[in-house]
């Protein structure tokens, strides 16, 4: 498996367990803002970030960045992988 589809893989099931969604809800090109997700759920994935891809997220990313794509978060988490 490619590292971008597991990342992408790994972001939808912790998104899918959170908001109680199907993984075919979910699509690349759809934006964070669309999937609902609070405050909790960026910290969630912030923690996430760090703990399987060992990538420090701020929330800065999301507020500087709000119509950011699930597919633009996996290609930050790709990019910043060591």
């Amino acid at each position: 498996m490619e590292k971008h589809e597991k990342v992408y893989n790994t972001l939808c099931e912790t998104i899918c367990d959170a908001k109680d969604l199907g993984m075919s809800s979910l699509s690349p090109d759809m934006l964070l803002t669309q999937i609902e997700l609070d405050s909790l759920d960026y910290v969630e994935l912030m923690v996430l970030a760090k703990r399987e891809f060992d990538v420090t997220l701020t929330a800065d990313i999301f507020i500087k960045n709000p119509q950011m794509t699930l597919g633009e978060l996996c290609l930050i988490l790709v990019e910043r992988q060591q």
